[in-house]
């Protein structure tokens, strides 16, 4: 029972749309029976209802161009990772090429590796790789750059990543030699400050710029490049000069290196 007067509602609706539609499309002109209120609220009533259909036009419409645009994002998603793959591919291939260099003079075996963390706390740095022991790193292994630049050597392995003691690490020590010359001493890390390279008695030779390489006389391969020398400070009171040096790694992209294997 209490249905009838909506079901009564809807007919008149329906009869009153009707009436119009007849009137506006077939009867237009003539003679009709329809009371003037009666079509005025009709047609009234029809216009709303063709708006509301060009209203639901536009919800479809927005939907659509919703759709579309969702669709867009997505291809714009693929192609950023086809172009960021494209570029990781290049910068892989441009590794390889320079570590084959190095690799062919030095009479070691190498792995390739990744840094994926540098941590420079104030009482050392040290980064990580992400290749450890199921990779065959072992502690003591060294790491460089393809342009036999030196970063540093393993200090602790994982099963799948491994910590590399820095070049600027107090702990970190090598025999360094100046290219050119016999002078030769112990370069050790000095965290901000670089490395320093000591045992250069007053009468060695040696000035800033000059370049320190690895003399292959304890456990590094030879010819590593370490840095250059950022300061030499004489004071004839002394035994030995204080010579700073410039870590070569520091002006370098790390990123992939290159482990070389020293057992």
């Amino acid at each position: 029972m209490k249905k009838t007067p909506i079901k009564f509602g809807v007919i008149i609706l329906v009869a009153v749309i009707g009436a119009v539609f007849l009137n506006k499309y077939f009867i237009k002109d003539r003679m009709t029976i329809y009371p003037k209120s009666f079509i005025n609220f009709g047609s009234s009533l029809f216009i709303r209802m063709e708006n509301f259909g060009g209203f639901v036009g536009k919800i479809k419409n927005f939907n659509n161009l919703a759709s579309e645009n969702d669709k867009l994002k997505q291809e714009q998603k693929i192609i950023n990772n086809l172009e960021a793959k494209i570029d990781d591919l290049e910068s892989e291939n441009n590794f390889l090429r320079r570590a084959s260099r190095i690799s062919s003079r030095l009479d070691y075996s190498i792995i390739y590796a990744g840094i994926f963390n540098v941590n420079l706390a104030p009482t050392g740095y040290n980064v990580l790789l992400n290749k450890g022991a199921q990779d065959g790193i072992s502690e003591g292994d060294v790491v460089i750059t393809a342009e036999g630049v030196l970063v540093g050597k393993i200090e602790k392995v994982m099963q799948n990543f491994s910590r590399v003691l820095f070049v600027s690490d107090p702990e970190f020590k090598i025999t360094a030699k100046v290219v050119g010359f016999d002078t030769s001493g112990i370069a050790r890390g000095a965290l901000r400050e670089g490395m320093y390279l000591d045992f250069i008695v007053q009468g060695d030779e040696i000035k800033e710029e000059d370049v320190l390489i690895s003399t292959g006389s304890d456990l590094f391969p030879p010819a590593l490049i370490i840095g250059s020398i950022d300061h030499v400070e004489i004071n004839a009171t002394q035994m030995f000069k204080k010579v700073r040096i410039r870590p070569a790694v520091e002006d370098v992209h790390l990123g992939r290196v290159l482990v070389v294997k020293m057992k």
